[in-house]
């Protein structure tokens, strides 16, 4: 496991500190490897984390890389420098997405809505405002981090297959209902594991419908 800050790690796993964007210990984190999983994810600049990798992956000879990146990615237009503000980071993630199946790799990618964790960070922020918007047309429709990354160690292990079914959680929701739906709070959030993260509407940040749809918990 490759990151840039120093920590202990958990058992059965070997940590190693770099930087994809300055390449310092990449050459060593992949070295041997056969699988690499590409994680890292920021609103600038990772098209050359991506190509980094991409090129110390390519030199180690990985056979297997796969990249999660966020549904979305190809259809939030990013043109001015609002957009870019706002949805930065879907247009960071579609041009690391462009890099990875431009790099001559089998290559896997898995969109994936927004970790339930978003949504209860956004209501952190907005319920330090003096009035609270409640935005019109959007929906939600989170998933639980574990099911993703248990969904990436299965693509992992399996044949690279390009660009898959996006993966979403089982609900959709609108933000005029969601606390009351959710019961959402801190307490319940530690006990439950269970936020929301929001998606614009027309489903530009919801699956198509063949995406995959994996259960959460939901609180009443």
């Amino acid at each position: 496991m490759l990151s840039r800050r120093s920590r202990e790690a958990g058992e059965g796993i070997e940590l190693l500190t770099g930087d994809l964007a300055t390449r310092e210990g990449i050459e060593a984190a992949v070295a041997g490897a056969e699988i690499v999983v590409h994680c890292a994810g920021s609103t600038k600049g990772d098209e050359e984390k991506a190509l980094n990798l991409v090129r110390a992956a390519s030199a180690a000879g990985a056979r297997h890389l796969v990249f999660i990146s966020v549904v979305g990615a190809d259809r939030i237009p990013v043109v001015s420098g609002v957009d870019r503000a706002m949805f930065g980071y879907f247009a960071a993630k579609l041009g690391a997405e462009r890099v990875v199946a431009d790099s001559g790799q089998p290559w896997t990618t898995l969109r994936a809505t927004q970790f339930h964790d978003l949504s209860l960070m956004t209501a952190r922020q907005m319920a330090r405002l003096p009035v609270i918007p409640v935005p019109s047309g959007f929906r939600f429709q989170p998933v639980d981090a574990g099911e993703v990354a248990a969904r990436l160690v299965e693509l992992a292990l399996g044949t690279p297959a390009g660009l898959v079914p996006d993966m979403a959680g089982p609900r959709v929701y609108v933000p005029v209902r969601t606390g009351h739906d959710s019961g959402i709070t801190d307490a319940a959030a530690r006990r439950h594991k269970h936020h929301m993260g929001a998606y614009l509407d027309e489903g530009a940040w919801t699956p198509w419908p063949f995406a995959l749809r994996y259960g959460v918990i939901e609180i009443r």
